[in-house]
């Protein structure tokens, strides 16, 4: 009798995991959930479907074990064409959303989460920017093929990862609020606002995830857009001087004379580091860098020039910010176009960016208020690894564009690289004069530039042994300047 009661009870388990098991994968698609964002805002139960529908946590297990531990969520994005914002692009980004599970007497809270786009936006009441996830879309239909949103207009998607056993769950709600932005600051702000619309939401099959990644609804109009999916695995970096530490790169813009050889008519701060795969090839370029002084009356623009070899393809984004406490200029994103290699104009228009309204120079008078200046940071994936060997040598080619007299200045060795400058039909390509003096040189950030109007070779007298040695006696002469003819500002100033 026991026998056969233990044989009846293990056909009876048996057919009810059957049952349920079949039940969660014929359930296994991309599901539109009832509930909705709007306003900005939504509580959304992940348990219930369009029309009142129960869905089994078995069935949001099963979709998160097949997107790799994430919980997948297709948007309908359903905002008001106004201002930049169209019919083919439209915008929202998120502040915040928290994903709270219970299962029996344990509540779990989850906060992670990414969307395939960024944007650097302020808030309302405030014009300091950051970067905030974005959702785009376009109005009409998507056809999402293989599942039951065929004809629906379903735009971006939203992933959270969970590294928790749903299965079981009783309660998985989604609290998200999208941000308010502050729209009197024209865009990117305006675009990315939301209106009294609502967006639809769906759980996601992997299959679908990668139709409306692909498809990138809207993205091509949008505003200064990010792109956060990194599609190359960087396993360690190498950074150039340090992970720590800058290069500082000192002009004198008078070029091809020697002018008051102060060498601080231009004084930027940067380094860059090289993304590794697990094979050390290079995969990925970025690099970070501060304004940090301007003595000279002509306009400039700098540059960060690192070749790459040829055939490489590359894409990438470059991010320009403001000083704290500064009404300078502007904050920039936009795209790097490496069609003609990675040469990168990082600060432009130098006497208009960095300025000092007490004076017509900034940070080389030696009494003066220090000020702040720009901070710009880019990074550029490669569509092929690279060898370090391949890449060019630090300190790369740093250089300057003086608009007054339409020419660059390089380091040593380097080459004019610009269609629209004047040196090669003037027969300016060699960036020393027939003295040996250069008019760009790279030092290592402890370096302390002279004061306006000081020579260099007097506020480092060791200079003119160095360059009548041909570079091979006082090598260290930077280092040993005169107090009297040098600036007092250091690193600790220009770091923000």
């Amino acid at each position: 009798m026991n026998n056969l009661l233990l044989r009846y009870l293990f056909v009876i388990t048996s057919l009810l995991f059957t049952t349920l098991f079949s039940t969660a994968n014929a359930d296994e698609e991309t599901t539109k959930l009832k509930h909705k964002i709007s306003q900005g805002s939504g509580d959304i139960n992940l348990l219930l479907a369009q029309g009142n529908k129960s869905i089994s946590p078995l069935v949001l297990e099963a979709l998160r074990l097949q997107n790799n531990g994430l919980l997948m969520l297709g948007v309908d994005i359903n905002e008001a064409s106004s201002g930049s914002e169209k019919s083919t692009s439209q915008g929202v980004a998120i502040e915040h959303l928290t994903l709270t599970v219970i299962i029996d007497e344990d509540t779990y809270t989850f906060t992670d989460f990414s969307t395939k786009t960024q944007c650097s936006l302020a808030k309302i009441n405030s014009e300091n920017r950051q970067f905030y996830y974005t959702l785009l879309g376009r109005t009409g239909s998507n056809s999402i093929a293989g599942s039951n949103l065929d004809g629906t207009s379903f735009d971006d998607t939203l992933k959270i990862p969970v590294n928790i056993d749903l299965s079981t769950a009783q309660s998985i709600h989604l609290d998200i609020q999208f941000l308010e932005t502050n729209q009197s600051l024209g865009d990117p702000e305006e675009f990315y606002d939301y209106s009294a619309g609502f967006e639809d939401l769906a759980l996601l099959t992997a299959t679908d995830v990668d139709f409306l990644d692909t498809q990138a609804a809207g993205r091509e109009d949008a505003p200064l857009v990010v792109l956060t999916n990194n599609p190359t695995e960087v396993a360690s970096r190498v950074y150039y001087p340090s992970s720590t530490s800058y290069y500082l790169v000192g002009y004198e813009d008078q070029y091809p004379q020697l002018g008051d050889y102060d060498f601080n008519d231009l004084v930027v701060a940067y380094r860059v580091n090289f993304g590794l795969n697990d094979e050390f090839k290079v995969v990925t370029v970025s690099a970070e860098g501060y304004l940090i002084a301007r003595g000279g009356s002509y306009d400039h623009s700098w540059h960060l020039r690192i070749p790459l070899p040829e055939g490489s393809q590359a894409d990438g984004t470059f991010q320009l910010y403001i000083p704290p406490g500064s009404s300078s200029g502007s904050e920039l994103i936009q795209y790097i176009d490496t069609s003609s290699g990675l040469d990168v104009t990082l600060f432009n228009n130098t006497t208009s960016l960095f300025f000092d309204p007490a004076s017509p120079f900034t940070n080389t008078i030696w009494d003066a208020e220090h000020i702040l200046g720009h901070k710009f940071s880019f990074e550029i994936s490669l569509s092929n690894p690279v060898t370090l060997a391949a890449m060019d040598e630090a300190p790369f080619d740093p250089y300057l564009f003086v608009h007054n007299t339409n020419l660059e200045i390089h380091l040593e060795g380097k080459s004019a690289v610009l269609a629209e400058s004047d040196n090669i039909s003037r027969g300016l390509t060699s960036f020393s004069d027939e003295n040996g003096y250069p008019f760009a040189l790279v030092f290592p950030e402890e370096w302390k530039f002279p004061n306006e109007y000081v020579d260099i070779g007097a506020a480092y007298p060791e200079l003119l042994e160095y360059i009548q040695s041909n570079r091979q006696s006082k090598v260290d002469w930077y280092q040993n300047g005169v107090a009297s003819g040098i600036t007092r500002h250091k690193k600790s100033d220009w770091e923000w």
